[in-house]
């Protein structure tokens, strides 16, 4: 499957154009007044045997006082260009991740990883198929490694150490195959199992990050229970809802169920995925459906972050062309009543004013409703985009998960 639904840094471009009312323009000596005057200011009476010589000297008046005091409102239609992050989606090599990527694995290696599963030691399989998964992360993801329960033994008189014993033992950063190999590999299986204390210590990690604006994954790796007192499903839902908006995916490896309920409850309050695995191939399997439902999260955050700026770059659009335009029709129409108010009743032009207003009011009347469709076609457009957005993301969503 490889889906590209929209061009990396795509564009929306809306031209606004003037259609069949097209723009107010002023001077009638302009030459695109004729065509996209909304007024129609060419229309200029000429005398005909039904026009009497006292219209046509007002419409000469007019035209006059249009073209000292119009005002051309094709000077508010510029281009709207909406950039848009690339939100294409592949689960094949390294796409383009638009937002970064920290991607935290907690690994269990608690004294039952010692036990064995079909593809050998649980530790071993474990170690393999994590080593594995980073490598075929995209390069612009950074990657981190925590582990628990490596420290005292899973003797009682040990328990206090062991569940203490948490460490990121390679820090979220960009990947470094031989320095991260080396860390999973210094790893033994030995003690108790604290998953809530591992995922208070992976909140950390997270913070301790460079990285701003990342979006934070966390797979945790157990073969079984809490067993240090814990509570990991509130300690899931706390990091889920705080604001890293940590999401986190849970693998239980080989467990029975009682531990296959509260590791689906974590992953559950986490807002991620659980898995189960049995084998060294299901868990293989399930690190590689990790991956993709990592990109296809990327993928819905990218999409919803086009749609609010979609919406948000037309909206004001629409706002500032209609303020744009009505300061224009509001001061052409000061003006020009501005020079009818004080003209002396025996100016010889004082007897077409009421002409003037006339004419100057069916002008407004149409660069209204100009103005009103221009306005509306920005929202239609918005709404279409949008639309489109979210029609790709239901798309996307279904034919992953029906994959998987």
């Amino acid at each position: 499957m490889n889906m590209r639904l929209i061009p990396h840094s795509a564009w929306v471009v809306i031209v606004l154009t003037c259609g069949y009312l097209a723009s107010c323009t002023g001077s009638p000596n302009n030459s695109a007044s004729t065509t996209s005057d909304p007024s129609s200011t060419s229309e200029v009476v000429s005398p005909t045997p039904e026009t009497s010589p006292s219209v046509v000297s007002g419409e000469v008046f007019y035209q006059q006082l249009l073209g000292q005091y119009g005002e051309d409102c094709t000077e508010c239609l510029q281009p709207i260009k909406v950039q848009l992050q690339d939100s294409s989606f592949s689960d094949t090599g390294n796409p383009p991740v638009a937002q970064p990527v920290n991607v935290l694995i907690a690994l269990d290696s608690s004294g039952s990883m010692a036990e064995r599963v079909t593809g050998g030691e649980k530790m071993m399989v474990a170690k393999a198929a994590v080593t594995q998964f980073v490598q075929k992360l995209p390069n612009t993801a950074n990657v981190g490694l925590l582990v628990y329960g490596h420290k005292g033994s899973n003797q009682k008189a040990d328990r206090a150490i062991s569940c203490a014993g948490i460490d990121t033992i390679y820090p979220i950063s960009p990947l470094n195959q031989a320095e991260f190999t080396a860390a999973v590999n210094s790893v033994q299986p030995t003690g108790y199992t604290p998953i809530a204390a591992a995922l208070q210590k992976s909140e950390e990690t997270i913070k301790a990050s460079t990285r701003e604006a990342a979006q934070n994954v966390i797979f945790v790796v157990s073969d079984g229970i809490e067993t240090c007192n814990g509570d990991p499903v509130a300690i899931a839902r706390r990091l889920h809802s705080s604001p890293t908006q940590v999401i986190i995916n849970v693998i239980g490896f080989d467990v029975n169920n009682e531990a296959q309920q509260q590791l689906q409850a974590v992953a559950n309050a986490g807002g991620g995925k659980y898995f189960s695995a049995r084998s060294a191939a299901e868990l293989n399997q399930i690190f590689d459906r990790s991956k993709t439902l990592a990109e296809l999260n990327r993928y819905r955050a990218t999409n919803l972050r086009n749609r609010n700026h979609v919406a948000a770059v037309l909206t004001q659009a629409s706002n500032q062309l209609n303020a744009c335009i009505l300061q224009k029709q509001n001061r052409e129409r000061a003006n020009i009543l501005m020079v009818l108010n004080r003209m002396p009743l025996n100016d010889p032009n004082a007897q077409y004013r009421g002409y003037v207003q006339e004419r100057l009011s069916d002008r407004h009347q149409k660069i209204t409703a100009w103005r009103e469709q221009l306005s509306q076609d920005i929202i239609n457009n918005r709404d279409i985009k949008i639309e489109q957005l979210e029609q790709d993301l239901q798309h996307v969503t279904s034919t992953v998960e029906g994959d998987l």
